[in-house]
C-alpha cells in the first residue's frame, strides 16, 4: 500500500521480484513517467538522441541479465505496473548522473550506547524533488529490507533484516566500459547476509564502473569498498569509524581518479568540495569518539561549513537548475535497533523520522 509521509513516498511490496516490481510500479506510475521525461531532457542537454541511448543501453543489458536476473525481473514488473517500457527504464541505469554525497559510519567501539550507525546524505539535482521513494520489501527468498531511491526504481541505499546496511558515493574514474551498470549492484548488496557477501556483490567481474560502497553490519564490521571498472580497494573501519565522500582514499586507486580533472562534468571545484566535506565530517566525528549518538550524526549531516561545498548542500540559485545540486534526503541506519531515520530534503530544515524494519 502506498502512502506519503512529508515529501517521502512509502511503498510496501512482497513476493517474487517481478511481483514486487509490479506492485511498486503501480504505486509510482506518475513518478515513472516523470523519471523518463527528465531522462530525455538530460540526455538532450548532452546531445544524446533517445534512439542512440536505447542502442547503447542494449549493449549493457546482457551483462545485467547475467549478473542479477532478479533485478531484471523487478524492472520488468515495474515497467508493467507503471505502464512504461522496460527498455526505456533500463536507459536510466546506463546513463546515471553525477552526485556528491557524504557518508559517516561508526560501530559500537565509538558510540555512547553500543549502537552501530551509518549516515548518508544524498546530494542530487533539485529537479528530482518529490521523487524519493522508500520501498519496504519482503522478498519470497532472502532478507526483508527497506531502501531509498528515485521513483521506487533504484535501490540507492538501504538496510536488511540480516543486520546489513549499505550506501554509496559516486566516484569518477578513467576505466569506464560497457558492462554491468553500477546502479545494478545495489540489489545484490541489499540481499547479502554478511559483509563478505556484500563486498563480493559490490565489485562483480565485468562491471561497467563503480561507486564507493559503504557497508556496515550489526556485528560491528565496517568497510568502504572503492571500485572502478577494473579494480577495487576495501578499507576496513579498524578504528571504529569510516568517513567517505566522492574521491578515492586508497593510494592504489589514485591512478583511476578523474574528479579533479575538467572539463566533461568533473572539475577541480568538485574534487575540492569532496576533500573539504571529507575532512569536515571526519573532524566533527572525531570530537565525539566514544560518545557518538544519532544526534551527533544528525548534526554532522546538517553542517554548513564551506558552503556551497557543505555537507548539507543547498541549491545555488544563481546557476541554471540543471547545474544545481542539493541534499534531497539524508538517512541514518541504526543496525542494533533495526530502524532507519529519514529526513526528506535538507537536514537543517526538516526532521528525521523513524521507520522500523519488519523482520
Amino acid at each position: 500500500m502506498d502512502k506519503v509521509s512529508g515529501d517521502l513516498r512509502i511503498v510496501s511490496a512482497s513476493g517474487t521480484y517481478d511481483r514486487m516490481g509490479y506492485e511498486v510500479g503501480q504505486e509510482c506510475t506518475e513518478l515513472a513517467r516523470e523519471l523518463l521525461r527528465l531522462a530525455r531532457v538530460r540526455l538532450k542537454e548532452k546531445s544524446i538522441a533517445w534512439d542512440k541511448a536505447l542502442a547503447t543501453s542494449s549493449k549493457f543489458l546482457p551483462y545485467a541479465e547475467d549478473y542479477d536476473p532478479e533485478l531484471c525481473e523487478f524492472l520488468r514488473g515495474y515497467a508493467e505496473g507503471s505502464g512504461q517500457s522496460f527498455n526505456d527504464l533500463f536507459v536510466h541505469f546506463c546513463f546515471d548522473e553525477k552526485g556528491f554525497c557524504t557518508d559517516v559510519s561508526v560501530n559500537d567501539t565509538v558510540t555512547a550506547d553500543g549502537s552501530v550507525l551509518s549516515a548518508h546524505s544524498e546530494d542530487w539535482s533539485p529537479i528530482y524533488d518529490g521523487c524519493v521513494v522508500m520501498v519496504k520489501g519482503r522478498p519470497k527468498n532472502g532478507p526483508s529490507f527497506m531502501s531509498l531511491g528515485l521513483c521506487g526504481l533504484e535501490f540507492d541505499c538501504g538496510m536488511n533484516s540480516a543486520g546489513l546496511s549499505f550506501s554509496g558515493n559516486s566516484l569518477y574514474h578513467n576505466d569506464m566500459r560497457i558492462g554491468i551498470p553500477r546502479m545494478f549492484v545495489s540489489r545484490r548488496i541489499l540481499a547479502s547476509r554478511n559483509i563478505a557477501e556484500a563486498i563480493t556483490a559490490s565489485v562483480p567481474d565485468k562491471r561497467a564502473s563503480s561507486y564507493n560502497h559503504n557497508l556496515c553490519h550489526v556485528d560491528g564490521d565496517i568497510f568502504c569498498v572503492e571500485g572502478s571498472a577494473t579494480d577495487f580497494a576495501a578499507i576496513p573501519g579498524d578504528e571504529g569509524y569510516l568517513v567517505h565522500t566522492n574521491h578515492y582514499l586508497s593510494p592504489s586507486m589514485a591512478k583511476y581518479e578523474t574528479i579533479f580533472q575538467g572539463p566533461g562534468g568533473n572539475s577541480p571545484e568538485n574534487g575540492i568540495g569532496s576533500l573539504t566535506r571529507y575532512h569536515r565530517a571526519r573532524g566533527l566525528l572525531r570530537r565525539h569518539l566514544g560518545e557518538v549518538t544519532v544526534d551527533t550524526l544528525e548534526s554532522i549531516m546538517s553542517d554548513h561549513a564551506n558552503h556551497p561545498a557543505s555537507i548539507c548542500c543547498h541549491s545555488d540559485e544563481s546557476k541554471p537548475i540543471e547545474e544545481r545540486g542539493e541534499t534531497i534526503f539524508a538517512v541514518i541506519f541504526d543496525l542494533v535497533d533495526s530502524r532507519m531515520l529519514v529526513c526528506p530534503g535538507n537536514p537543517c530544515e526538516s526532521e528525521f523520522k523513524e521507520y522500523m524494519l519488519e523482520p
